[in-house]
């Protein structure tokens, strides 16, 4: 059997630094399962989709060990490059929405032997506009917070409490978004304090989707639109429908799922591509690209 090469991006800063730490262990339990294993370090954003776009063809494996961020840069490179190598993941930021998706260690040890075992299951893609997404895509309250609060704040309080504190910053400006956005031939328009379109069961590591709800193979995205509550009884009842994952009939939060939305903000919207920096203005396109992420995944996945 030939040796397999691994292509392994590491983000040295995700996690507590967890990657710098660990990367000699992850390139030994990967080499002691047969394969042969290449090092590439990041030193800032966009360095991981550079890498795949240069060298991502020459591997017959691309994995990535950091954050939502990190596995973001190598999605793009991927499929900007057109490749269909396997994409494995170990997760060492401090959400890890798609890991929790998908069932994976936060084990590094256990996460690498996933890798490993090679097995893969073809999950479905996001785009949006010209920019690639692998599990959500999102505007409004808290959004802002998952590409502005300083890594070394991550580092230091862990993900959800960092991004729970520096967002609270936001509540004194809160403000709502005009938002209009036509899927399956139905019209959705309001002022909203959140919107989300994903293919994710986690956000934030606070929000969560019924699992039922979710397929990340079925060729669809799901969207969640959330208003604003007008009194404490609304909010009550926003709150209470999100902590027990009961979504789909509450008045006050929209959902519906497509394999294409079209949103019309009424001014320039700041957006947030697997915690990444997005806009929109005018109209915009988010569209579900069906199983184009090869994944390698746990054994019962």
């Amino acid at each position: 059997m030939s040796i397999k090469k691994i292509m392994l991006i590491i983000n040295p800063c995700a996690g507590r630094r967890s990657g710098k730490r660990n990367a000699d262990k992850v390139i030994s339990l990967l080499t002691k399962s047969g394969a042969e294993c290449v090092l590439y370090l990041t030193e800032g954003r966009g360095d991981a989709t550079q890498f795949v776009l240069q060298d991502g063809g020459k591997y017959d494996i691309i994995a990535c060990m950091g954050g939502d961020g990190t596995l973001n840069e190598v999605i793009n490179g991927i499929l900007k490059a057109h490749l269909s190598v396997p994409l494995g993941y170990i997760p060492a930021g401090s959400t890890n929405d798609f890991a929790r998706s998908m069932h994976l260690s936060k084990n590094i040890g256990k996460a690498a032997k996933i890798i490993a075992g090679g097995n893969v299951r073809e999950i479905d893609a996001g785009l949006f506009n010209d920019r690639y997404f692998g599990y959500v895509s999102s505007f409004g309250l808290f959004t802002r917070t998952s590409y502005s609060t300083p890594q070394n704040v991550k580092n230091v309080l862990g993900g959800k409490i960092s991004y729970l504190l520096h967002g609270v910053t936001e509540l004194g400006r809160v403000k709502t978004e005009h938002m209009r956005v036509e899927t399956n031939g139905r019209v959705y328009e309001g002022d909203y304090l959140f919107g989300a379109v994903t293919n994710s069961t986690s956000l934030g590591g606070v929000l969560k989707y019924d699992p039922a709800l979710v397929d990340m193979s079925d060729g669809q995205l799901e969207m969640m639109l959330i208003r604003k509550p007008k009194n404490p009884a609304q909010l009550f009842s926003i709150l209470k429908s999100l902590l027990t994952k009961k979504i789909t009939h509450n008045p006050y939060i929209e959902f519906d799922r497509s394999d294409k939305f079209t949103i019309y903000p009424d001014a320039r919207s700041d957006w947030s591509l697997d915690g990444e920096f997005a806009y929109a203005t005018g109209s915009s396109e988010i569209k579900c690209l069906k199983n184009k992420i090869r994944f390698i995944c746990p054994p019962s996945e």
